[in-house]
């Protein structure tokens, strides 16, 4: 496969890698430094949400990417352990920032990303050697393990901006897998992730005050857009309707994995932001007070709990057959991030498919990025798609997003998806 297509199966398979890229054109608005320089070595001079935003809401978002950046490197700061984990790492310069202080940085990130991303920054850093990515899906363990497995120091695990696309069965398998990270090598969880909602509305309010609402309305169709993601919700981010119960929610979901969180304010660990200087001293100050209210989690192993072991999956595997116009493929492991690219280029490299059957009595976990490819075939055969020997965890998957039973342990997509 050429590497024009491999970048388009990437990218139709992972869209929300949009997300990212977006991410650090805000930073260079924000003027964080080494973010222009990384946006002229992407060669990204345009970017969808800045073109579709006015300059208010291109300030708001700017504003919530600086303090979280900003605020999050200096709680790795502060908490000491020497090896950071950036999952995702997106295309922010954390990398270049964190070891200029000494700090090791591991960036994981889906592979789209770290083809694009790791060579950028080793050029870059002044000290690469203590720089290392790994292209991982966050609901893969065996793929967190790999990537982990050389550091025999406690980590220093952040995840910024990436929870709140996960469907509930995906954030679960994250917690999961985190923790079992920090059992097996110590050390803590930092994420504004919870709170990400509410981070938004308390900064847009503090600014923009009346207008606020038309500008994040804004703000949430762009990322909606950008990362295929229909509802940027689960039980672990704040109901900002319902705070007390969905952080009950929130808190309740920690422990169940063997879990303690603790919150920091915003406020108290953020410093002064260089996005001040588009601002009036009453936004400002506005701003300030407002993220008294809005925190960073810190979470640790809750040494009380006593958990099961993670249940093995079986590596991923493929198996392919065209006949009269019907594509019947066999699934082994996990569809995700990693694996579905494959599924999709696999179907792409025939011609003239009428229907895809695909045997599933070995498949033991789909992600969003596996659903959004078999929508994909779906679409492009005259047929569909049709599942079976289904397990029931893979069934409960389906069932919440648009398959129907087809029959005695079929699951079929309709046409109109």
């Amino acid at each position: 496969m050429s590497n024009d297509n491999n970048y388009s199966v990437q990218a139709r398979t992972n869209p929300i890698f949009l997300t990212a890229k977006t991410a650090v054109h805000l930073m260079a608005q924000a003027e964080i430094p080494d973010a222009e320089k990384i946006l002229r070595c992407l060669k990204s001079e345009e970017n969808q949400l800045l073109q579709g935003s006015d300059s208010d809401t291109i300030l708001g978002n700017a504003i919530v990417v600086e303090a979280k950046y900003r605020t999050m490197c200096r709680l790795i700061e502060k908490f000491g352990y020497r090896t950071c984990v950036d999952l995702p790492c997106g295309y922010t310069p954390k990398a270049l920032h964190l070891t200029e202080k000494n700090f090791r940085f591991i960036g994981l990130d889906l592979p789209i990303v770290v083809r694009e991303f790791a060579p950028i920054i080793n050029s870059l850093a002044a000290r690469p050697n203590l720089i290392k990515f790994c292209e991982v899906d966050a609901t893969n363990y065996e793929s967190l393990e790999t990537a982990l497995r050389d550091i025999d120091e406690p980590l220093c695990i952040t995840t910024e901006g990436m929870m709140m696309y996960f469907s509930e069965s995906e954030v679960d398998a994250v917690i999961s897998n985190i923790r079992a990270l920090l059992e097996m090598h110590g050390g803590c969880w930092i994420t504004p992730d919870p709170e990400v909602k509410l981070q938004f509305i308390l900064t847009f309010r503090s600014i923009f005050g009346e207008s606020s609402l038309a500008k994040l309305t804004s703000t949430n169709n762009a990322a909606t857009q950008q990362s295929n993601v229909e509802n940027l919700s689960n039980s672990f981010i704040l109901d900002t309707e319902n705070i007390s119960d969905s952080l009950k929610a929130a808190e309740n979901l920690l422990k169940s994995h063997g879990l303690k969180f603790e919150r920091l304010k915003f406020a108290e660990h953020m410093p002064e932001l260089s996005i001040y200087r588009k601002l009036t001293p009453a936004q400002i100050l506005n701003f300030k007070d407002a993220m008294r209210n809005c925190h960073c989690w810190i979470i640790t192993l809750d040494e009380t709990r006593t958990l099961q072991e993670n249940v093995a999956i079986k590596p991923f595997a493929m198996s392919c057959t065209l006949d009269d116009k019907i594509l019947r493929m066999k699934l082994r492991g996990r569809l995700d991030s990693i694996s579905a690219p494959k599924v999709l280029t696999a179907f792409e490299s025939e011609n003239n498919i009428a229907e895809v059957k695909i045997d599933c009595s070995e498949l033991d976990y789909i992600s969003s990025a596996g659903i959004r490819v078999l929508f994909d075939i779906n679409k492009n055969c005259s047929d569909g798609v049709i599942l079976f020997n289904v397990n029931s965890s893979v069934a409960k998957i389906l069932s919440q997003k648009g398959f129907f039973e087809a029959g005695v342990n079929k699951w079929k997509l309709s046409k109109n998806f």
